[in-house]
Order: C-alpha cells, then sequence, then structure tokens
C-alpha cells in the first residue's frame, strides 16, 4: 500500500539497533535540522519468494521524507532524484534482533532507551544482521534533501501491515496520511537518476 503525509516539524532523526552507541558504522543519526512541513512517500509491500524448498514471506517498507516533492520519488524498490543531489548511504545493522526508528522526542527516547533490551519504541525483527539501509541526499551546499529508509521484517513476528504503518505514522510524526495507491507499481515522471534498493 503507498501512502502520502506530512511532518511538521523535523529536528532529529534515528534509525538504529537502540543498543548502538552514536558513532557505530550501521546507525543512521542526524540531528540540529529545524525543518518544517517535510513531505513523506511510504510504501508498505508483503513479499513471498522461494529459496530452495522454502518458502520465504516478509514485509518491505519504503520511507521517503523530503523537503519538496520535485526533488525525488518512490519508484519500484528504491528511488529516483535529481543528478546534482550528493548521496550517502547507510546499512543498518542488528545485534538484539530489533532496530527502533524515529524522529524527534522519538529518536531521543530511541537514544535514552540503550540499557533496555528490545524496548518498547523498537520493532522486533527476529535476526541479527542488516535490517535495510538509509540514504541521505544533500544538494551542493551541503543541505540536507531528503532520507530514504527501507527495511525488512520477517512474516514469523506476526506483524500485520498496519502495525508497520502505525509504528511508522507514531514515531515519525506523520500527520495528514492518505492513501495514494493500493497497487505497489510505482511510476516516476521526470526521473533523471534511479538508485536502486
Amino acid at each position: 500500500m503507498r501512502y502520502k503525509g506530512k511532518i511538521k516539524k523535523l529536528n532529529h532523526i534515528v534509525v538504529s539497533d537502540p543498543y548502538y552507541n552514536k558513532g557505530v558504522l550501521c546507525r543512521y543519526e542526524i540531528e540540529n535540522l529545524n525543518e518544517k512541513d517535510w513531505i513523506v512517500n511510504l510504501d508498505i509491500i508483503r513479499k513471498k519468494e522461494k529459496i530452495e524448498e522454502f518458502d520465504i514471506s516478509y514485509t518491505d517498507f519504503f520511507m521517503l521524507i523530503k523537503k519538496e516533492d520535485n526533488l525525488c520519488n518512490l519508484i519500484k524498490d528504491g528511488i529516483s532524484y535529481l543528478n546534482d543531489i550528493n548521496l550517502k548511504e547507510y546499512r543498518i545493522g542488528m545485534d538484539t534482533a530489533c532496530v527502533a526508528l524515529g524522529i524527534n522526542d522519538n529518536a531521543k527516547e530511541i537514544i535514552n532507551s540503550q540499557d533496555e533490551w528490545q524496548p518498547s519504541c523498537s520493532i522486533r525483527t527476529g535476526t541479527d544482521g542488516f535490517f535495510g539501509e538509509v540514504k541521505e541526499g544533500k544538494d551542493k551546499n551541503n543541505n540536507l534533501c531528503f532520507v530514504y529508509i527501507y527495511g525488512s521484517i520477517d512474516d514469523d513476528m506476526d506483524y500485520e501491515l498496519d502495525d508497520i504503518k502505525d509504528y511508522l505514522v507514531k514515531q515519525f510524526e506523520i500527520t495528514e496520511l492518505e492513501i495514494e495507491s493500493k497497487s505497489s507499481k510505482n511510476e516516476v515522471e521526470n526521473a533523471i537518476s534511479v538508485e536502486e534498493g
């Protein structure tokens, strides 16, 4: 399901295993943004595939937080963005079979829950390793243009699509959320650069 919404105030973003300290390579954090009225695109897709004789099912989500609508767009399993944007990529890892994502006060809660095992601000993943990735886009003046977040959750964790949506809406303080499309086919006009997830 594809959604669109807004974030009224954006100052601090954290995507991390809550156990990790600031500066760990497989986490993402940016602060002191002092931004207002950003746009959010969110796509949540349940997938199935066969690996050898095993049927694997999982849920992928793709979230794009952007300053302006024409800077970048979600496409199938990735993003398209303008050529003059510089991209930095982060792989998000886990050592406590959970990951936490959030902005502003929710970001602070993630940081302050470091001593808790799988705190309530996190999503349980059932495994350690890599959860997904963050791609950060900045303009030539080093101003943040967008943050793209991709994550994957094994269906063994019994999260419904609405559970994941509700978690992201709460943690990212998303308002004015509306359904853009019930299908997962993402079409982009005027794509210049393309990054596949």
